[in-house]
C-alpha cells in the first residue's frame, strides 16, 4: 500500500497560521507515524492558484492515482487540497473510483471510517448543489449589471460602451426599430427581414451581413422595446 502526502501553499495569499509547507509536511508525517504507516513521498505545490487541478505536483499525484499506485493520501487540512468546493466532488469521485483512503488530519477526516465517509458524501452534495446553482447566479449577476448599465460582454446592436456604461448608437437603433417594424407591422419572417437589410446595404454590428438568427435576437430582446420614439 503506497502512502503519499500532499501540501499546497498559495504564494499570493497570507500563509495560514502554522500551515506553511514545512509544517504541513510535519503534520502529515506525525499522523503517519502514529498510525504505523510509512510515507513514500510528500508532493508539494507553491502556486498562485488555489482553485485548480493543474498544479504541477498535484497533476503528478493524480497521474499516480489513475495508475492505481496510491493507496492512502494525506493532507494536513482539507483546504490544502483545494479551496474550490466544485473540485472536491471531482477529486472525491477519483478517490472512490481508485479506492483511495483519504485523510485530512486537522478535521480528523478519514474516508476509511463511517463518519469520514459521511462528511465526504456531504461535501460532494454541496459541490453538486454549487455547480448547479452557478448558471442561476451568473444570469442574475449579468441581469443586475445590465440594469445599471454596466458592461457585460460585447455591446448589443444599437449600443456601445462608454466609460463601461451602455450608451445608445442612434444610427444602429434606427435599424433596430426598422427590424421591429418589419416584423410586427408587416409580419415578415426573420429570413425576409435579413434579405431586405442586406439588399439595402444596411450592415450589422461588425459591418457584415444580416442573418435570420441575428434578426430574431433583436426582435425577442426586451432591450429594444423602448425605441419607438426614434425618428
Amino acid at each position: 500500500m503506497s502512502i503519499y502526502g500532499y501540501t499546497r501553499l498559495n504564494n499570493h495569499r497570507p500563509t495560514p497560521d502554522k500551515l506553511d509547507t514545512r509544517n504541513q509536511a510535519r503534520i502529515i508525517r506525525k499522523w503517519s507515524e502514529e498510525k504505523g504507516l510509512t510515507l513514500k513521498k510528500i508532493f508539494r505545490d507553491i502556486e498562485s492558484n488555489s482553485a485548480s487541478l493543474e498544479l504541477p505536483n498535484l497533476k503528478k499525484l493524480i497521474t499516480l492515482i489513475v495508475q492505481d499506485k496510491v493507496g492512502v493520501l494525506i493532507v494536513a487540512r482539507l483546504d490544502r487540497l483545494t479551496r474550490s468546493i466544485r473540485l472536491y466532488k471531482q477529486l472525491f469521485n477519483l478517490f472512490e473510483k481508485h479506492k483511495i483512503r483519504f485523510v485530512s488530519v486537522a478535521e480528523g477526516l478519514d474516508s476509511k471510517t463511517k463518519s469520514g465517509k459521511m462528511v465526504l458524501d456531504a461535501l460532494s452534495i454541496m459541490a453538486l448543489w454549487d455547480a448547479k446553482s452557478i448558471p442561476d447566479r451568473t444570469r442574475e449577476m449579468i441581469e443586475q449589471k445590465r440594469k445599471i448599465g454596466e458592461r457585460v460582454g460585447h455591446a448589443p446592436f444599437g449600443y456601445t460602451y462608454l466609460n463601461k456604461r451602455l450608451t445608445p448608437v442612434e444610427k444602429e437603433l434606427a435599424i433596430a426599430k426598422l427590424i421591429r417594424e418589419k416584423r410586427e407591422d408587416e409580419n415578415l419572417s426573420y429570413h425576409k427581414i435579413a434579405r431586405f437589410l442586406n439588399s439595402q446595404r444596411l450592415r450589422s454590428k461588425r459591418g457584415g451581413r444580416w442573418y435570420a438568427e441575428t434578426i430574431k435576437g433583436i426582435c425577442k430582446n426586451s432591450l429594444y422595446n423602448r425605441i419607438s420614439n426614434i425618428k
